[in-house]
């Protein structure tokens, strides 16, 4: 039963999220968006008892990758338009954060309710674990790794070019 309100906590808190980043009109607030949706993924990695992979999900995804693109967004800022300029809701920062804090507070509880191994009892035994992600990774979908990393690859230089070549542009 608990399982299950979590569940459908990170499931909402990720909807929210990915739906705040699609219409939020500055880049940097909807890089954090994704960071928070990044976040709800995790802990729903962690519901289904797949510890690497949550962890996987927050040093990779929500780390490194929107580090990334942030520093793309910082080096590439263009025109502010004035919707950006005119703050139309006053600090709510903390509001924003109640709902992490619901979910950090919920885990955890869960986490220390749950005897050991009674949720992983439905899974196989070498379900989220780091041989097992390296063996897809490396046998079965090595392809589909290889074209992740072009990509990746093809949009930084993308995004090097574009930044290179807007530096007479008037909002520089």
């Amino acid at each position: 039963m608990f399982e299950s309100a979590l569940f459908y906590v990170c499931g909402g808190a990720m909807l929210v999220g990915g739906i705040l980043m699609v219409t939020s009109r500055n880049a940097v607030v909807a890089a954090c968006w994704l960071i928070f949706a990044f976040l709800a993924a995790a802990g729903i990695f962690a519901l289904l008892a797949a510890p690497f992979l949550a962890v996987l999900q927050v040093l990779i995804y929500a780390g490194a990758i929107m580090v990334l693109f942030l520093f793309v967004i910082m080096m590439l800022h263009g025109p502010v338009l004035e919707a950006e300029q005119i703050r139309t809701v006053p600090r709510a920062w903390p509001v924003l954060m109640v709902p992490s804090v619901v979910i950090a507070i919920a885990v955890i509880a869960w986490l220390r309710a749950t005897p050991v191994g009674t949720a992983a009892a439905r899974l196989p035994e070498e379900f989220g674990t780091a041989e097992r992600v390296a063996a897809l990774l490396l046998n079965e979908y090595l392809l589909a790794f290889e074209l992740i990393s072009v990509v990746l690859l093809v949009a930084i230089i993308g995004a090097l070019s574009l930044g290179k070549s807007e530096r007479g542009q008037p909002w520089k």
